[in-house]
């Protein structure tokens, strides 16, 4: 997708969608000890960290202390400048994140929405 849209699109900005790897951190490491407080730690390294130096720096330290630098699924750090707040926060994004209106919509029908509703039970 991301070399579809560079070459259709050369000026445009691809950017991975943050809230779907938000949602993701639990499932991906549940499988440590620790891992809420693995969570919240890598949740407040991300948003807390206003610098590129500040997240490189904090992110290091949150591995080390971990020891998770071996997760394979935490190598996405390595294309942290595709999802990472403070790398993105000089383009223009309209106050959107992402694919948050969309996303966040889809997690709200799904709620309520099964693949064998109608549409009079929908409605109601």
């Amino acid at each position: 997708m991301q070399r579809a849209i560079e070459m259709c699109m050369p000026t445009t900005i691809h950017r991975w969608c943050i809230w779907y790897i938000m949602k993701t951190i639990p499932n991906k490491l549940n499988g440590y000890k620790q891992h809420e407080e693995i969570e919240q730690e890598m949740i407040h390294v991300i948003w807390n960290s206003f610098t590129k130096d500040a997240i490189d720096r904090n992110w290091n330290d949150f591995v080390i202390k971990f020891g998770v630098r071996s997760n394979k699924w935490l190598s996405l750090y390595e294309d942290c400048h595709l999802w990472i707040p403070v790398y993105l926060d000089h383009h223009f994004w309209a106050g959107m994140i992402s694919t948050q209106r969309s996303e966040s919509m889809h997690a709200c029908f799904n709620k309520f929405i099964t693949r064998n509703i109608s549409l009079i039970q929908f409605v109601k």
